[in-house]
């Protein structure tokens, strides 16, 4: 398991830190699959999941901060855009074959997530706190 969920990851809204608890699940399932040396095609799949889901949060979060009127809305916007274009440029590369899923990668993963939800996501739980 690459990532454990406690308190600390919680943004205090009980739907956003099911969404986060469901894309840390998919992204423990990728280091699973690479630390079993699954094949190509099932670590594609996974990042495959792992895409879809992040853009389906994506969307969910920002529905939330634009019903919260969140004032830094487009610089979070931008975060999860890069990630986006991070992600998206794995898998491009995974499919030409010119990158070897590695612990790397999946680091990268790891260490953006958490930071994200421990720390710009947590701005927009203390902005709700503080209404």
């Amino acid at each position: 398991m690459l990532i454990q969920w406690n308190q600390d990851l919680s943004v205090r809204n009980e739907n956003l830190d099911k969404e986060h608890q469901k894309w840390i699940t998919i992204l423990n399932n990728f280091y699973d699959g690479l630390m079993m040396s699954k094949s190509k095609e099932k670590l594609e799949g996974l990042v495959q999941e792992m895409l879809d889901y992040t853009n389906y949060h994506f969307a969910s979060e920002e529905a939330f901060m634009r019903s919260i009127n969140y004032p830094d809305l487009a610089d979070h916007q931008e975060k999860h855009a890069f990630y986006i274009d991070k992600l998206t440029g794995f898998q491009e590369k995974i499919k030409e074959g010119k990158l070897i899923l590695s612990l790397e990668v999946t680091n990268f993963l790891k260490t953006w997530l958490i930071n994200h939800i421990k720390g710009v996501d947590q701005q927009y739980a203390n902005f709700v706190d503080g209404k």
